[in-house]
């Protein structure tokens, strides 16, 4: 069961994407206010167009780049203007394309994989000090792929790796956030109607981003105990 986030506030960065949406149809489906990072006002309207009706009214967007040094302050304007504050963080930016990493070599994947650490540290890290007025961010959940099988002595291609995460952690408990709770939500890799088809999926199988959406709703209700978390170990 989807346990409930009634009226809480939540920014979605990288929710335009394959997992992000499957996290903001979750969250809103909780009761949640949710608020997305998008591109372009295009990237917006089908946002609004694609979600259930009864849900747009808790669903806002902040247009611009993830790059742009001013972003940051806009999400958190829509999120004092429209809902008075924000109660979670999350960020499911950063899992790179199947077929462009296969493309690399051992270094070329492991440069890959700290960009893609990196790049939801930096959304985070440059959200939260404009988030610290009279309704500071209480949970963090940074959501990633979760390490497969080696392939031919490479690491596999949706591979972040333990490691990696732990640092993602570390890096953001900073001195300074007290009562701040950080995770990171290891889910599957993304199952695709055509790998399933394949038989690189079993059929009837739960998709990545459909586990990710109830990890983190999960972990923005209850937290856990540990700072990286497996989806498929959280009850249900």
């Amino acid at each position: 069961m989807i346990p409930r986030l009634d009226g809480q506030v939540i920014v979605v960065g990288g929710g335009a994407g394959s997992v992000g949406r499957a996290v903001v149809d979750v969250l809103l489906f909780s009761g949640a206010r949710v608020i997305v990072p998008v591109r372009n006002e295009a990237v917006a309207e089908r946002f609004y167009l694609a979600v259930d009706a009864e849900t747009v009214p808790r669903l806002r967007t902040a247009v611009g780049e993830f790059n742009d040094p001013a972003m940051p302050r806009r999400i958190a304007a829509v999120a004092r203007r429209e809902f008075g504050g924000l109660d979670h963080l999350v960020s499911a930016i950063g899992t790179p394309p199947i077929g462009w990493l296969n493309g690399l070599d051992a270094d070329g994947v492991q440069h890959a994989v700290e960009s893609n650490v990196s790049a939801p540290a930096r959304f985070i890290l440059g959200l939260l000090p404009h988030l610290n007025g009279g309704a500071p961010v209480k949970r963090v959940v940074a959501v990633t792929a979760t390490p497969g099988l080696e392939r031919g002595g490479r690491p596999d291609a949706w591979s972040l790796g333990r490691s990696f995460l732990e640092g993602l952690i570390q890096l953001l408990r900073e001195p300074g956030r007290p009562g701040m709770e950080f995770y990171a939500l290891r889910v599957p890799r993304l199952r695709t109607a055509a790998a399933t088809a394949a038989g690189a999926a079993p059929a009837g199988a739960l998709a990545g981003p459909e586990v990710a959406g109830y990890g983190v709703a999960r972990l923005l209700a209850e937290g856990a105990g540990a700072a990286v978390v497996e989806a498929g170990a959280l009850p249900r």
